[in-house]
Protein backbone atom coordinates (compact mmCIF):
# COMPACT_ATOMS: atom_id res chain seq x y z
CA UNK A 1 0.00 0.00 0.00
CA UNK A 2 1.49 3.45 -1.05
CA UNK A 3 1.62 5.80 1.97
CA UNK A 4 -0.17 9.13 1.95
CA UNK A 5 0.79 12.44 3.58
CA UNK A 6 -1.67 12.29 6.43
CA UNK A 7 0.19 8.06 6.79
CA UNK A 8 2.18 7.31 9.91
CA UNK A 9 6.10 7.48 8.78
CA UNK A 10 6.83 3.79 10.19
CA UNK A 11 4.34 2.34 7.13
CA UNK A 12 6.71 3.68 4.33
CA UNK A 13 9.69 2.32 6.75
CA UNK A 14 8.34 -0.86 6.17
CA UNK A 15 7.48 -0.50 2.64
CA UNK A 16 11.57 0.49 1.94
CA UNK A 17 12.61 -2.61 3.88
CA UNK A 18 10.41 -4.64 1.55
CA UNK A 19 11.23 -3.39 -1.76
CA UNK A 20 14.89 -3.33 -0.64
CA UNK A 21 14.63 -7.01 -0.27
CA UNK A 22 12.52 -7.73 -3.24
CA UNK A 23 15.37 -5.44 -5.25
CA UNK A 24 18.47 -7.32 -3.68
CA UNK A 25 16.47 -11.03 -3.99
CA UNK A 26 16.14 -9.74 -7.94
CA UNK A 27 19.67 -8.90 -7.93
CA UNK A 28 20.62 -12.57 -6.46
CA UNK A 29 18.77 -14.08 -9.31
CA UNK A 30 20.48 -12.17 -11.61
CA UNK A 31 24.10 -13.34 -10.21
CA UNK A 32 22.40 -17.11 -10.27
CA UNK A 33 21.75 -16.67 -13.81
CA UNK A 34 25.56 -15.26 -14.87
CA UNK A 35 23.72 -12.09 -16.38
CA UNK A 36 25.51 -9.07 -17.37
CA UNK A 37 25.93 -6.10 -14.30
CA UNK A 38 24.69 -8.65 -11.26
CA UNK A 39 27.15 -8.03 -9.42
CA UNK A 40 26.61 -4.55 -9.89
CA UNK A 41 23.14 -4.39 -8.98
CA UNK A 42 23.28 -6.46 -5.92
CA UNK A 43 26.22 -3.65 -4.59
CA UNK A 44 23.26 -1.12 -5.99
CA UNK A 45 20.85 -3.10 -4.01
CA UNK A 46 22.59 -2.98 -0.75
CA UNK A 47 23.47 1.06 -0.86
CA UNK A 48 19.92 1.81 -1.55
CA UNK A 49 18.58 -0.03 1.36
CA UNK A 50 21.29 1.00 3.69
CA UNK A 51 20.21 4.39 2.40
CA UNK A 52 16.87 4.42 3.84
CA UNK A 53 17.83 2.89 6.81
CA UNK A 54 20.19 5.75 7.41
CA UNK A 55 17.36 8.16 6.42
CA UNK A 56 14.93 7.02 9.13
CA UNK A 57 17.42 6.18 11.72
CA UNK A 58 15.46 7.97 14.49
CA UNK A 59 12.30 6.16 13.25
CA UNK A 60 13.62 2.91 14.35
CA UNK A 61 13.97 0.86 18.01
CA UNK A 62 16.14 -1.50 19.11
CA UNK A 63 19.54 -2.89 17.33
CA UNK A 64 17.95 -4.31 14.27
CA UNK A 65 19.11 -1.02 11.88
CA UNK A 66 22.67 -0.98 13.21
CA UNK A 67 22.90 -5.16 12.25
CA UNK A 68 20.93 -4.90 9.21
CA UNK A 69 23.05 -2.15 7.89
CA UNK A 70 26.36 -3.65 8.80
CA UNK A 71 25.20 -7.11 6.73
CA UNK A 72 24.71 -5.16 3.54
CA UNK A 73 27.91 -3.11 4.11
CA UNK A 74 29.89 -6.44 4.23
CA UNK A 75 27.83 -7.77 0.98
CA UNK A 76 27.99 -4.52 -0.74
CA UNK A 77 31.99 -4.54 0.34
CA UNK A 78 32.13 -8.07 -1.06
CA UNK A 79 31.32 -6.75 -4.73
CA UNK A 80 33.17 -3.72 -4.71
CA UNK A 81 36.43 -4.96 -5.95
CA UNK A 82 35.12 -6.99 -9.06
CA UNK A 83 32.46 -3.70 -10.16
CA UNK A 84 35.28 -1.88 -9.53
CA UNK A 85 38.24 -3.29 -11.76
CA UNK A 86 35.33 -3.59 -14.23
CA UNK A 87 34.73 0.09 -14.38
CA UNK A 88 38.70 0.66 -14.62
CA UNK A 89 39.50 -1.78 -17.25
CA UNK A 90 36.75 0.03 -19.50
CA UNK A 91 38.03 3.07 -18.88
CA UNK A 92 41.72 2.62 -19.38
CA UNK A 93 40.60 0.71 -22.31
CA UNK A 94 38.85 4.23 -23.82
CA UNK A 95 41.31 6.36 -22.62
CA UNK A 96 44.29 4.63 -24.56
CA UNK A 97 45.07 5.49 -27.90
CA UNK A 98 47.41 5.07 -30.72
CA UNK A 99 50.97 6.68 -28.97
CA UNK A 100 50.43 4.66 -26.47
CA UNK A 101 52.53 0.92 -26.68
CA UNK A 102 49.73 -1.49 -27.78
CA UNK A 103 51.64 -4.41 -26.29
CA UNK A 104 51.70 -2.90 -23.02
CA UNK A 105 48.15 -1.80 -22.94
CA UNK A 106 46.98 -5.30 -24.06
CA UNK A 107 49.03 -6.30 -20.83
CA UNK A 108 47.90 -3.70 -18.56
CA UNK A 109 44.57 -4.71 -19.64
CA UNK A 110 44.89 -8.56 -19.33
CA UNK A 111 46.32 -7.84 -16.07
CA UNK A 112 43.29 -5.68 -14.70
CA UNK A 113 40.97 -8.44 -16.31
CA UNK A 114 42.10 -11.45 -15.08
CA UNK A 115 41.84 -9.24 -11.70
CA UNK A 116 38.00 -8.76 -12.51
CA UNK A 117 37.58 -12.44 -13.20
CA UNK A 118 38.92 -13.73 -9.69
CA UNK A 119 37.19 -10.83 -7.72
CA UNK A 120 33.59 -11.73 -9.71
CA UNK A 121 34.18 -15.15 -8.54
CA UNK A 122 34.80 -14.48 -5.46
CA UNK A 123 31.86 -11.46 -5.20
CA UNK A 124 29.43 -14.61 -6.86
CA UNK A 125 30.66 -17.33 -4.09
CA UNK A 126 29.62 -14.42 -1.09
CA UNK A 127 26.38 -13.23 -2.99
CA UNK A 128 25.45 -16.95 -3.59
CA UNK A 129 26.02 -17.88 -0.15
CA UNK A 130 24.07 -18.95 3.14
CA UNK A 131 24.84 -16.11 4.77
CA UNK A 132 22.90 -13.55 1.85
CA UNK A 133 20.31 -16.04 2.20
CA UNK A 134 20.20 -15.63 5.78
CA UNK A 135 20.20 -11.50 5.06
CA UNK A 136 17.11 -11.99 2.76
CA UNK A 137 15.02 -14.27 4.76
CA UNK A 138 15.50 -11.59 7.96
CA UNK A 139 14.87 -8.47 5.71
CA UNK A 140 11.52 -10.13 4.59
CA UNK A 141 10.36 -10.26 8.58
CA UNK A 142 11.79 -7.14 9.19
CA UNK A 143 9.77 -5.91 6.72
CA UNK A 144 6.53 -7.05 7.82
CA UNK A 145 6.89 -5.85 11.38
CA UNK A 146 10.31 -3.72 11.61
CA UNK A 147 10.38 -2.37 15.70
CA UNK A 148 9.97 1.45 15.25
CA UNK A 149 10.46 4.57 17.70
CA UNK A 150 7.21 6.68 18.75
CA UNK A 151 8.87 8.97 16.23
CA UNK A 152 7.33 6.99 13.52
CA UNK A 153 3.69 7.72 14.22
CA UNK A 154 4.22 11.25 12.54
CA UNK A 155 2.16 11.54 9.79
CA UNK A 156 4.47 11.22 6.88
CA UNK A 157 3.88 14.98 5.21
CA UNK A 158 5.45 16.24 8.44
CA UNK A 159 8.06 13.83 9.01
CA UNK A 160 9.98 13.53 5.19
CA UNK A 161 10.34 16.84 4.34
CA UNK A 162 12.46 17.96 7.18
CA UNK A 163 14.18 14.10 6.72
CA UNK A 164 14.92 14.78 3.12
CA UNK A 165 15.83 18.46 4.01
CA UNK A 166 18.20 17.04 6.89
CA UNK A 167 20.22 14.92 3.84
CA UNK A 168 20.00 18.07 1.19
CA UNK A 169 21.82 19.89 4.03
CA UNK A 170 24.50 17.64 4.60
CA UNK A 171 25.35 17.18 1.12
CA UNK A 172 25.61 21.27 0.66
CA UNK A 173 27.66 21.43 3.73
CA UNK A 174 30.14 19.19 2.57
CA UNK A 175 29.83 21.01 -1.30
CA UNK A 176 30.63 23.78 -0.30
CA UNK A 177 34.06 23.30 1.04
CA UNK A 178 35.14 21.70 -2.35
CA UNK A 179 37.71 23.93 -4.30
CA UNK A 180 39.26 22.86 -7.37
CA UNK A 181 42.01 22.02 -5.31
CA UNK A 182 40.72 19.91 -3.03
CA UNK A 183 41.73 16.02 -2.24
CA UNK A 184 40.60 13.44 -4.07
CA UNK A 185 38.49 11.53 -0.98
CA UNK A 186 36.87 14.60 -0.23
CA UNK A 187 35.21 14.59 -3.41
CA UNK A 188 34.36 11.29 -2.99
CA UNK A 189 33.08 11.97 0.45
CA UNK A 190 30.15 14.74 -1.45
CA UNK A 191 29.52 11.91 -3.71
CA UNK A 192 28.38 9.11 -1.30
CA UNK A 193 26.35 12.07 0.09
CA UNK A 194 24.82 13.18 -3.06
CA UNK A 195 23.84 9.53 -4.20
CA UNK A 196 22.45 9.79 -0.62
CA UNK A 197 20.24 12.45 -1.50
CA UNK A 198 19.02 11.13 -4.48
CA UNK A 199 18.01 7.64 -2.57
CA UNK A 200 16.40 9.65 0.00
CA UNK A 201 13.92 11.58 -2.29
CA UNK A 202 13.43 9.12 -4.55
CA UNK A 203 11.95 7.25 -1.21
CA UNK A 204 9.91 10.54 -0.04
CA UNK A 205 8.77 10.84 -3.57
CA UNK A 206 6.09 8.01 -3.50
CA UNK A 207 4.69 10.59 -0.52
CA UNK A 208 5.87 14.47 -1.41
CA UNK A 209 5.58 13.74 -5.32
CA UNK A 210 7.02 16.56 -8.04
CA UNK A 211 9.42 18.49 -5.61
CA UNK A 212 11.11 15.28 -4.09
CA UNK A 213 11.58 13.90 -7.87
CA UNK A 214 13.36 16.93 -9.19
CA UNK A 215 15.43 16.67 -6.08
CA UNK A 216 16.46 13.59 -7.19
CA UNK A 217 16.81 14.30 -10.59
CA UNK A 218 19.02 16.71 -9.37
CA UNK A 219 21.17 14.83 -6.91
CA UNK A 220 21.58 12.29 -10.21
CA UNK A 221 23.31 15.20 -12.03
CA UNK A 222 25.98 15.56 -9.71
CA UNK A 223 26.36 12.15 -8.71
CA UNK A 224 26.74 11.84 -12.51
CA UNK A 225 29.78 14.06 -12.62
CA UNK A 226 31.22 12.78 -9.15
CA UNK A 227 31.22 9.16 -10.20
CA UNK A 228 33.26 10.03 -13.94
CA UNK A 229 35.76 12.01 -11.57
CA UNK A 230 35.54 8.55 -8.99
CA UNK A 231 36.53 6.66 -11.70
CA UNK A 232 39.49 8.77 -12.99
CA UNK A 233 41.00 8.79 -9.53
CA UNK A 234 40.72 4.86 -8.96
CA UNK A 235 41.98 4.15 -12.37
CA UNK A 236 45.04 6.42 -11.71
CA UNK A 237 45.79 4.41 -8.14
CA UNK A 238 44.91 0.73 -9.85
CA UNK A 239 47.41 1.87 -13.01
CA UNK A 240 49.94 3.29 -10.09
CA UNK A 241 49.95 0.05 -8.21
CA UNK A 242 50.56 -2.12 -11.20
CA UNK A 243 53.96 -0.03 -11.16
CA UNK A 244 55.79 -2.21 -8.40
CA UNK A 245 55.95 -4.98 -11.05
CA UNK A 246 56.66 -3.48 -14.47
CA UNK A 247 59.61 -2.71 -16.20
CA UNK A 248 61.01 0.49 -17.15
CA UNK A 249 59.16 0.64 -20.62
CA UNK A 250 56.02 -0.83 -19.25
CA UNK A 251 56.17 1.36 -16.08
CA UNK A 252 56.54 4.83 -18.72
CA UNK A 253 53.18 3.20 -20.44
CA UNK A 254 51.58 2.83 -17.02
CA UNK A 255 52.78 6.78 -15.97
CA UNK A 256 51.43 7.93 -19.10
CA UNK A 257 48.17 6.44 -18.50
CA UNK A 258 47.96 7.65 -14.95
CA UNK A 259 48.66 11.27 -15.63
CA UNK A 260 45.97 11.23 -18.23
CA UNK A 261 43.46 9.78 -15.94
CA UNK A 262 44.46 12.43 -12.76
CA UNK A 263 44.21 15.54 -15.85
CA UNK A 264 40.66 14.05 -16.47
CA UNK A 265 39.63 15.15 -13.26
CA UNK A 266 40.28 18.81 -13.66
CA UNK A 267 37.17 19.35 -16.05
CA UNK A 268 34.72 17.21 -13.96
CA UNK A 269 35.75 19.03 -10.76
CA UNK A 270 34.91 22.70 -12.82
CA UNK A 271 31.86 21.31 -14.47
CA UNK A 272 30.43 20.47 -11.19
CA UNK A 273 31.38 23.32 -8.84
CA UNK A 274 30.00 24.91 -12.01
CA UNK A 275 26.52 23.29 -11.75
CA UNK A 276 26.28 23.28 -8.03
CA UNK A 277 27.12 27.21 -7.32
CA UNK A 278 24.64 28.07 -10.06
CA UNK A 279 22.34 25.53 -8.85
Amino acid sequence: MRPLADDPVGLLVGNAVAKGARRLQKAVRMVEKGEDDAIHQVRVSCRRLRSDLKLFKKMLAGEWAGALRADLAALAQACGEARDLEVIAALVKETAHGEDDAEHVEYILSTLTAGLEQAAARSAEVVLGEGTATLLRTLETTAAAPELSPKAETPCGEALPQLLDGAVRLFAREADKLEPWTQDDDWHEVRLLAKRVRYAANTCATVLGDEAKATAVQAARYQELLGQHQDHCAAADALTALVTDAGPERAFTLGRLVERHRAARKPLRAEFLSLYHRS
